[in-house]
């Protein structure tokens, strides 16, 4: 317990003085200086520095570690690993996607060329071949990212490569349903045909009844997992 406190308390210092007192592409001192300061040993201070680089704070070089300049990806990157496969989760992060997909729209439809509309029909065909859900689910990834990418939002766009492997996760779920392919196939090419229209009111009205197709199977799934017959190991 007392290691582990003495580890956070650097940390935490660390982090405060490398927020106001260095740049981007500066130098910390090495080691035996921080631990000599703080009245630790090095093993500590080595231990808050992997930290700080895990954190994307710091950089290991041979001179020694080197700060280096924010990027919202290493804190999304740790973000990532918090998520767990319950369907809970799923239904968090598709209200998420909604939120955020809606959000963006007015961008994409101003962006988007023809060549990614294109690319999008494209797409939904790769999902109706798929011979797996797994493919499916990644065909159906690529088409909304394609979407997120023709936003320009770079923060958005960041955080959707992150969550790439979590999100194709969570839409295997409802491609193991062969009877909603279809429909799913339906929603996706409504928002294709609204794009080459380039008709605002027309997308949001798709995407919005897309996601409520989605949540609707994605409570089908909850339901019929939650009436599924607990079984028990026979007595030996």
């Amino acid at each position: 317990m007392v290691r582990v406190s003495a580890v956070q308390s650097v940390l935490e210092a660390l982090k405060t003085e490398i927020q106001t007192q260095y740049q981007p592409g500066d130098y910390l001192p090495n080691e035996r200086l921080f631990a000599e300061r703080f009245g630790v040993g090095r093993n500590t201070v080595r231990e808050a520095l992997i930290v700080l680089e895990a954190y994307g704070y710091v950089e290991k070089t041979q001179r020694g570690p080197r700060v280096c300049t924010p990027d919202i990806a290493v804190a999304f990157n740790v973000f990532a690993q918090y998520f767990d496969r319950s369907l809970n989760t799923c239904k968090d992060l598709l209200e998420f996607r909604r939120i955020i997909e809606l959000g963006i729209l007015p961008s994409v439809v101003t962006n988007i060329s023809d060549a990614d509309i294109d690319k999008l029909e494209d797409l939904v065909r790769r999902m109706e071949r798929a011979l797996t859900a797994r493919q499916a689910a990644e065909a159906d990834y690529a088409f909304h990212n394609m979407m997120v990418e023709a936003s320009g939002n770079a923060v958005i766009r960041k955080l959707y490569r992150v969550l790439a492997q979590s999100i194709v996760f969570y839409m295997e779920i409802g491609k193991h349903v062969p009877r909603h392919d279809i429909a799913s196939a339906d929603n996706h090419l409504s928002i294709v045909d609204a794009l080459r229209r380039r008709s605002y009111p027309e997308l949001l009205a798709a995407c919005t009844d897309h996601y409520r197709y989605s949540e609707g199977v994605l409570e089908e799934t909850m339901t019929r997992d939650m009436a599924l017959p607990v079984t028990t190991e026979p007595a030996p």
